[in-house]
């Protein structure tokens, strides 16, 4: 991948943060539009059941109606909760490709980013090596399936058991099974990375030259930005609102501002979210950080 940047100074921030999809996909838009974000990530289905059948014909156009002269530039899907593509269980795989791919659709009929998830866990499978090609063999099966131009993006996690994802190298291991596969991308998340261990404190540096070194910049196709509520290093996915826990305002103002990452979606996900008050008062703070009005 191309790993030159667009670090522009002058280029619009794209800001924003998950929504709820209660009620539809133009639902989530209006939502959107009521806090003035460029950017939004929703979950398209219930994040709790798996997704096995393709989204209705039509179910997107009420949705390109509505964004046609808002200010929405960027969408993005989350993925399912359920998805464990390193499962030995072959049904369970299939059921996860056709989730992945089932959202990948969706995206390419609204014209989104592409779908953020979770890659899985290593709990039932000792081999890493075989886990790892295992969820590199499922994740180019969902692309092929969803067809289309859409990416799939391979977030970072906490690491809690053996969560796949907690050192970045994982998901480039991954990256490279599938053949590095162009319709691949990745998604850091500051809290996640914050408790696997990477001190974006005290060396932010360390981590951007990591993926610098493999995978090039370009290559993020988002960032969740929370702060935590665990400690460095602890493996623990807690979320907190921004400058409240022990990330703290300065070092995720540092993430948010710093020239090699301005090309880059943020994406809140933080506890205060779950009403529109909250929604609000996130994204002012967001907004704070990144020094624009």
């Amino acid at each position: 991948m191309n790993s030159t940047t667009n670090s522009n100074p002058n280029t619009p921030l794209l800001l924003g943060c998950h929504i709820s999809a209660a009620g539809g996909l133009a639902k989530a838009l209006e939502r959107a539009q009521a806090v003035g974000i460029n950017t939004m990530q929703i979950h398209p289905s219930p994040p709790q059941r798996w997704n096995t059948k393709p989204f209705s014909v039509g179910i997107e156009r009420e949705f390109l109606a509505a964004r046609d002269g808002s200010c929405l530039k960027k969408v993005f899907f989350h993925g399912i909760y359920l998805i464990n593509l390193a499962n030995p269980d072959q049904s369970k795989r299939h059921l996860a490709e056709l989730s992945l791919s089932h959202d990948l659709e969706l995206a390419d009929r609204i014209g989104g980013e592409g779908v953020i998830f979770h890659v899985g866990s290593l709990k039932d499978e000792p081999d890493e090596t075989v886990g790892y090609q295992r969820a590199a063999d499922s994740i180019v099966a969902a692309l092929e399936r969803a067809g289309g131009s859409a990416p799939l993006l391979l977030e970072v996690s906490a690491g809690s058991g053996k969560i796949i994802g907690s050192r970045f190298s994982e998901l480039v291991s991954i990256y490279e099974r599938a053949g590095r596969h162009s319709r691949i991308r990745f998604a850091l998340d500051t809290q996640h990375l914050w408790a696997s261990g990477y001190d974006l404190a005290n060396d932010l540096s360390g981590l951007l030259y990591e993926i610098e070194s493999t995978v090039g910049l370009n290559a993020i196709g988002a960032i969740h930005l929370n702060d935590s509520r665990s400690a460095l290093g602890s493996h623990v996915d807690r979320h907190e609102d921004l400058g409240k826990g022990t990330i703290g305002w300065d070092t995720l103002t540092n993430v948010v501002t710093h020239p090699k990452l301005r090309h880059i979606p943020f994406i809140l996900e933080t506890p205060s979210l779950k009403t529109d008050e909250g929604v609000a008062s996130e994204m002012a703070q967001l907004r704070k950080m990144a020094g624009c009005s």
